[in-house]
């Protein structure tokens, strides 16, 4: 992937503190923070877009392909029957409601749809609703050109060529890519396209036929199946056919909506079950800008459902490194298959994203592939030459496609676990001995893989035998301890598909372990996942009801101060500011103890007035909880401190004034207070009083903000003082100060 700009978005923010609002509780579960951010900043009528998941899911696992060549589309028709099911009365309410641009998102069995924010609030609040979130903006990946290298480089380093002498170039292999387009009259691309209205893609509805304007797209498949039209090859995977999804419209933005979109085009290209049409590897040189390091599971179901079809999904690991824990999503998701960037001596490229997953602490990324100064195709339009070289995780990525087009060209029984298992097993172990979080398992070499599956993988995927725990408390720790077997007595590596936060598992033995926070209730998501030394894989998919647990709230003490024979007005917030609640439950001010030396409001908001009694000076207290709604808190002290007042303090000036003639004068305005200061209070400007008239015979008036006009005696050249005093906003005197003004 390329380094982009920081992701935009239209209406919303990546925005990481969650905000809780003050609307009903089944709200408050299904709104996505980040969303509730946004509809409070609106009014009701304002529209929003965003993204609707219901609750009732179809189990990819119970249509897993097991052989590649017995392909079916019963998961496109199970995803179609489950949205025709759950979703038809919610489309029914947002169209009588005024929603429009409703899309069906088969894949999550969601909705994306544009609608006012009572809408938006009021669906919240409907049976079925899992979750509403923003349908956020993503802008294309820029291209990123390179230097000059040896041609063919990057297909040696793979062993390409070795698997085209045995007669595996990818004949009969059809590729995707999801990507800005494919420029279809490029000479290494134009007789390779599948052709029909099954094989592009175009969501925004801007172009019938294949289209690129950026050259990203064009340059991504030409990695993966480009010719040799120049007299030098550039695709790993010239056999193969293409078909494209254009994520991006003419802009370089895609919502998320259409990325869903684009994997439900993938998975039955023509939207018809009696046909199969799907491609067999897909390229995704993309990801979520601006959030390295961040676990996004946005379309941890999409991945899922094209791997559970037979369908492999590779994605660029991301340019954010070269610093650890910058793993991007989706390719640091448990489903991804990331491919980070070598350059032409095999060492890591410093932009190439680093390990761990921040989705579940695996190695990231699985492997490596030439990803610098990469030669391929380039736009044929606008004089443009026909070739370019490119450096990027985007460019290394289809390298990893491509070897995939050339293993299932020779072994199209092969599941997507085994290519995968095939892959990470036979790559050249690069940087540190064993798999690391910057080459992961090493360089992608498709001999190796083919070697491999020559022998056979095989046998069965492990068995999960153990019953899930499905309930839990908040702030009490749950344990779950997964037990698995394989039927070939292989180790088994456990990882979480699906998860809330906090949740972790022990690779090694199985054990889930979590302590619910106190803003995590009602039934929560889990997948657990077994996988074999091969690659082959069961899960096991579960909800936990978490049953809320009401604590107390915590008030604590506060202090202020005010003057003696003043009053103190605290605004909203006030007592409260401090004080705080483990479910951030709205709380209230209640009044135990009235102070002794004065009178108090207390508010419920926290506010409050005190006045103290005439004539007292020093400290005075009251008392109060903060109540949650149910419980009350621990008394807290509130301490007054009544000061004896302070007089302000009066600084003498000292200023110059021109000469008066018989001319008209305009009079010189002294701001005789700018220096002075009151200790504990303010200043008043309206009590400013000459108490000593200029002494050369000069006039002076106090105007009504504080200031003072001087005129000096006509013909009067030298120095005047005169003097002022003035009192604080409780009616306190000052010192009297000079004003010396010097007539030039």
């Amino acid at each position: 992937m390329n380094t982009v700009k920081p992701w935009q978005s239209f209406c919303t923010g990546m925005v990481a503190i969650l905000v809780f609002c003050c609307c009903g509780g089944t709200q408050a579960a299904v709104i996505d923070a980040e969303l509730e951010t946004e509809l409070e900043a609106h009014v009701p009528g304002d529209e929003l877009q965003v993204i609707v998941s219901l609750t009732d899911k179809v189990d990819h696992r119970l249509f897993e392909v097991l052989d590649r060549r017995h392909r079916d589309t019963r998961l496109f028709k199970a995803l179609k029957e489950k949205s025709a099911v759950t979703q038809a009365e919610h489309k029914t309410f947002l169209k009588k409601r005024g929603g429009h641009h409703i899309h069906e998102l088969l894949m999550i069995n969601g909705i994306a749809v544009t609608a006012r924010i009572d809408v938006i609030r009021e669906l919240a609040t409907h049976t079925g609703v899992e979750s509403i979130r923003a349908d956020k903006v993503l802008p294309a990946p820029a291209v990123s050109y390179g230097g000059p290298a040896k041609p063919q480089w990057n297909l040696s380093a793979v062993h390409a060529q070795d698997l085209w002498t045995l007669n595996h170039a990818g004949t009969g292999v059809v590729v995707a890519n999801m990507d800005t387009g494919v420029d279809p009259n490029h000479p290494d691309l134009a007789g390779k396209w599948r052709g029909g209205n099954n094989s592009w893609y175009d969501p925004h509805g801007e172009h019938a036929t294949p289209f690129d304007s950026s050259g990203h797209g064009t340059q991504t498949m030409g990695i993966m199946v480009g010719g040799d039209v120049s007299g030098t090859p550039i695709g790993v995977a010239p056999g193969a056919n293409w078909i494209a999804a254009k994520l991006y419209n003419d802009a370089g933005m895609a919502r998320f909506s259409d990325i869903h979109l684009a994997f439900q085009w993938l998975l039955d290209p023509d939207g018809n079950p009696v046909t199969l049409d799907a491609p067999d590897v897909v390229n995704a040189s993309w990801g979520l800008v601006g959030a390295a390091g961040q676990c996004i599971t946005e379309f941890s179901a999409d991945i899922a459902a094209l791997k559970a079809a037979g369908i492999a999904v590779v994605f660029a690991a991301g340019d954010n490194g070269a610093a650890p824990m910058t793993s991007m999503s989706p390719a640091n998701d448990p489903q991804g298959f990331a491919s980070g960037a070598v350059d032409v001596l095999l060492g890591i490229a410093p932009f190439s994203s680093r390990g761990p997953s921040a989705c579940d602490g695996s190695v990231f990324p699985k492997m490596v592939a030439p990803g610098v100064n990469i030669n391929t195709a380039d736009l044929s339009s606008g004089g443009l030459p026909l070739y370019t070289n490119v450096s990027g995780t985007s460019y290394a990525a289809p390298h990893t496609a491509g070897v995939m087009a050339l293993l299932i060209d020779a072994f199209p029984n092969a599941t997507v676990g085994e290519l995968e298992s095939a892959l990470t097993q036979s790559a050249q172990d690069l940087g540190v001995a064993g798999p690391d979080n910057s080459y992961g398992h090493g360089l992608v070499d498709a001999l190796a893989a083919y070697q491999i599956l020559l022998g056979g993988t095989g046998g069965s995927p492990p068995s999960i035998g153990s019953t899930p725990v499905i309930s839990a408390v908040q702030g009490a720790p749950y344990v779950y301890a997964v037990q698995a077997s394989d039927p070939t007595g292989s180790a088994i590596t456990f990882s979480l598909d699906v998860s809330p936060a906090g949740m972790k598992i022990n690779a090694t033995t199985g054990e889930i372990a979590w302590t619910p926070d106190y803003a995590q209730e009602g039934i929560i998501a889990v997948t657990v996942r077994a996988a074999n030394a091969r690659g082959l894989a069961v899960t096991q998919a579960f909800n936990v009801t978490v049953a809320r647990t009401n604590v107390p709230p915590v008030a604590t003490n506060d202090s202020y101060s005010v003057i003696k024979g003043g009053a103190l007005t605290v605004a909203a917030g006030g007592v409260l500011s401090n004080d705080s609640d483990q479910h951030r439950d709205l709380l209230t001010s209640v009044l135990v103890q009235e102070p002794s030396n004065g009178s108090l409001k207390l508010n419920a908001n926290g506010s409050f007035n005190y006045v103290p009694k005439a004539g007292f000076a020093g400290t005075d207290r009251f008392t109060y909880r903060a109540h949650d709604g149910a419980l009350y808190s621990n008394d807290a002290t509130v301490t007054l401190t009544v000061s004896a007042n302070k007089p302000p303090v009066a600084r003498n000036d000292y200023v110059l004034a021109p000469y008066r003639d018989k001319t008209a004068y305009q009079a010189r305005v002294i701001s005789v207070l700018d220096n002075d200061f009151d200790p504990d209070g303010s200043l008043n400007p309206a009590s400013v009083e000459i108490v000593m008239k200029p002494s050369k015979g000069g006039a002076v008036v106090v105007n009504a903000n504080g200031t003072v006009s001087y005129m000096p005696k006509q013909d009067f050249r030298g120095t005047e003082v005169f003097q002022y005093q003035m009192t604080d906003n409780l009616g306190a005197y000052s010192n009297r100060a000079n004003v010396w003004v010097n007539v030039y």
